[in-house]
């Protein structure tokens, strides 16, 4: 049974509750502090309904949110470390903003959630980051309405625009004259990271089972835990014996260093993954291949990217029609 009293050497108000289901021996209990009385005269007022509900088992123990984050958080094991990092943060910032009074997943509406992403607004996150948010609000909307056969709430809410990323490119020039004043361990990195596309990441994890047997290909498994081969030409065999993996902070100062010394725009590893795409594609090989060697899901994605960059050697092309 719920209460509510005054904690004086925390000069807050405390409400406790506790109901027990004698069907299901669930047990619904907790506390919570407020700084303010009628925040947790309100409060009391609600959990004093859920407890009713629990004890009537007119909603099943289950749906309670802190359940179901659990279970959520269960089901995405299947994805990598780093992506179930960024679907916990994202999911417990998205209960945690929730009404003290919504404890139960039917109770979650389209309003929360745009309520949830007008708070990141107002601290002057962009759209992109909004929609990043967005994603796995979706994600974990979709899997309890299957897992309950209840009304998705975040169905009608569409994604935002978003500004085009800003991405560093590399020009031949720039990638001559950074080759040319790099000591051997940065070169080879350089060379390689250039002429296999590689995320830092990926470059990061290398290791001998990555190379085949006569070290003509690798394979890595990449974002999404996407397994590809990628084969090795003369360049990045060249330097493969000399390698030497590092994390994607040790390679973005080794290469703004140098950017730096050659006077150039600064740049990190992932504009030498742009330099292979744009070269390959400059070169005539089939987007939907360059897609492949880059581990994108779609070739959609890769069109999105590298398509802007084009322009000027394709503006000319259609006047071998008139030939």
């Amino acid at each position: 049974m719920a209460t509510m009293n005054y904690v004086k050497d925390r000069r807050k108000w405390r409400v406790r509750w506790c109901a027990v289901n004698r069907r299901t021996r669930y047990r619904f209990a907790g506390s919570r502090y407020f700084f303010e009385k009628y925040q947790a005269i309100q409060f009391y007022g609600d959990i004093e309904k859920q407890e009713k509900l629990v004890r009537t088992s007119e909603v099943r123990p289950a749906e309670a949110i802190e359940t179901v984050t659990a279970e959520f958080l269960r089901h995405i094991k299947k994805h990598t470390s780093r992506t179930q990092q960024h679907y916990r943060m994202v999911v417990e910032n998205f209960v945690s903003s929730l009404p003290k009074s919504v404890m139960r997943i039917h109770q979650i509406d389209v309003t929360q959630i745009r309520e949830c992403l007008y708070r990141l607004r107002d601290r002057k996150r962009t759209n992109r980051t909004l929609n990043a948010h967005l994603t796995v609000i979706k994600s974990f909307c979709r899997y309890y309405s299957e897992q309950f056969k209840l009304v998705n709430p975040a169905l009608s809410i569409s994604m935002l625009a978003e500004d085009p990323p800003k991405r560093r490119f590399l020009t031949g020039t720039e990638y001559t004259s950074v080759l040319e004043i790099a000591q051997k361990t940065a070169r080879d990195r350089i060379i390689f990271i250039a002429n296999t596309g590689l995320r830092a990441s990926e470059f990061a994890s290398l290791g001998p089972d990555n190379f085949s047997t006569d070290r003509s290909a690798i394979t890595i498994t990449g974002k999404g835990r996407k397994r590809r081969t990628i084969p090795l030409n003369r360049s990045a065999r060249s330097v493969v014996s000399a390698i030497k993996p590092a994390t994607k902070n040790a390679l973005y100062l080794q290469f703004t260093r140098l950017a730096r010394k050659a006077g150039i725009e600064p740049f990190g590893p992932h504009a030498l993954r742009h330099y292979f795409a744009t070269q390959l594609l400059l070169k005539g090989v089939p987007i939907i291949k360059v897609s492949k060697l880059l581990g994108h899901n779609s070739v959609k994605t890769t069109e999105r990217i590298y398509s802007h960059i084009l322009p000027d050697d394709i503006a000319d092309v259609t006047n071998v029609l008139d030939e």
